[in-house]
């Protein structure tokens, strides 16, 4: 058998990485349209279902950044094994739940698993091309991955309208299995592997307090109200286990997540951008099929196919946008990105309330353009911002950013909505933070290569 080429196996490694961040992002959104039967089915609360979707995103977020650093420690291979087999575990036994704390119990458990999966996923994206070839792997990887966040909601709709709630979970199997196996085919380890140094059990300890309380605080607002007394604890504990573990890691030789990289210019601004984009995507993928489905009295299946047309241009364009980005730097494409994004997000705003859909259906392809533009383009100036050697805890880092932009997203709308707020009026709250993602990449924004640290450096 002729063996693969570098070019060839960095495909495969990306098409492979991809595929394993879209099934994490589709189990974000898929299960949005099946929550009805599945509340019926199994005799469930509003509070309880409240929480079959918060148990995935609480460990995925707050294990993220501690499943980026196990790559850079252990390898890609032994987390891909121990990941995909702990996501493929619970979604079995998320399919057979016959009750809501079980089914509860694998949604956190499948979030554990994802949380490797989503760190491994991009560190391999990160790794499979060199730097002057990176935005053309991330287009790629984006591609593939973005599009499973955005057809989540008619996929669910399709399999619970035609099949039932159950093959919601049970899908994952193959599809982890398969792209499981490529990667781990395919997969090279790097000539210079990183130094084992062992886990920095003290930092995770502080950042699982601070992202539990944080994630907590946001996920609970709305529905305990933001003045609540356990809302405003958790939030306070959260935001001091934050702040304790930026100063702890300061100081260690080996540190859980360098978090020197949060004092780089084009990092953090790069980051920013990047979270109020997964700000706005969650919105579309959550909030637009609500809005169809409760304003305008689409089926669940009929809502998800609507959403489509706002995906359309991500597998189309992502590869030319990242070739383009190698091409001439990300910051004029993100910053072209943001104004597109913005406009077609008040487009919807104002055009939602009249409720016929080829009013502003018509914004929906600039504004995948818009999200193409704006999300590889700005990751990959963070990527490049990082040496070689701490590729794993960046992707576990910027993963976590991600899914804190998604959690915001999703909490904010839904407090907004609460307080009787219109669907409308949040795409409106959407397109200012595409505004403040302009300023950011207008004035904040650099491409700064990446300065190896000495371990211990301050």
């Amino acid at each position: 058998m002729k063996p693969l080429s570098d070019e060839n196996r960095s495909l495969w490694i990306i098409c492979s990485m991809g595929t394993l961040s879209g099934l994490v992002l589709l189990d974000e959104t898929v299960l949005g349209v099946a929550i009805p039967s599945i509340q019926t089915a199994l005799g469930l609360s509003h509070g309880t279902t409240h929480w079959i979707v918060n148990a995935y995103f609480l460990t995925l977020t707050c294990l993220a950044a501690l499943g980026g650093k196990c790559v850079d420690l252990f390898g890609l291979k032994p987390v891909l094994i121990t990941g995909g087999t702990v996501f493929a575990l619970a979604s079995l036994l998320a399919g057979l739940a016959e009750s809501g704390p079980m089914l509860i119990a694998m949604r956190a458990l499948q979030g554990g698993g994802a949380a490797l999966l989503f760190a491994l996923s991009q560190a391999g994206a990160n790794m499979a091309f060199p730097p002057e070839k990176r935005g053309l792997g991330i287009g790629i990887y984006a591609a593939i991955a973005t599009t499973s966040l955005a057809i989540g909601p008619l996929i669910g709709g399709v399999i619970t309208h035609y099949v039932s709630w159950n093959w919601v979970f049970w899908l994952n199997i193959p599809i982890v299995a398969l792209a499981g196996a490529i990667a781990y085919s395919v997969w090279k380890e790097p000539d210079h592997p990183p130094e084992k140094t062992g886990l920095d059990w003290v930092g995770g300890l502080l950042m699982l307090i601070g992202l539990c309380g944080l994630v907590f605080a946001l996920m609970e607002g709305s529905s305990l109200g933001w003045l609540n007394i356990i809302v405003l604890a958790s939030a306070a504990a959260g935001l001091l286990g934050l702040f304790l573990f930026d100063r702890f890691e300061l100081r260690q030789r080996n540190p859980l997540i360098d978090v020197h990289l949060f004092r780089v210019p084009a990092f953090t601004s790069a980051c920013f951008v990047f979270m109020c984009c997964q700000y706005v995507m969650i919105v579309m993928a959550v909030f637009l099929p609500i809005f169809l489905q409760s304003e305008m009295g689409y089926t669940a299946a009929q809502a998800g196919l609507a959403v489509v047309l706002a995906v359309v241009p991500i597998p189309l364009i992502s590869a030319q946008v990242g070739r383009l980005a190698d091409k001439i730097g990300s910051r004029p494409i993100v910053i072209t990105g943001t104004v597109l994004g913005a406009l077609a997000t008040v487009c919807l705003a104002v055009l939602m309330p009249l409720k016929s859909y080829w009013l502003f259906a018509g914004a929906l392809v600039p504004w995948g353009i818009a999200m193409v533009c704006i999300a590889g383009p700005s990751r990959r100036i963070a990527v490049n911002s990082a040496p070689a050697n701490e590729q794993g805890q960046l992707s576990g880092t910027v993963v976590t950013i991600r899914l804190l932009g998604s959690t915001i997203g999703v909490a904010a709308s839904s407090a907004m909505l609460t307080a009787g707020f219109s669907i409308p009026f949040v795409f409106g709250v959407c397109a200012a933070l595409l505004l403040a993602a302009f300023a950011t990449a207008m004035f904040l924004l650099s491409e700064a290569p990446a300065q190896p640290r000495e371990p211990g450096a301050a």
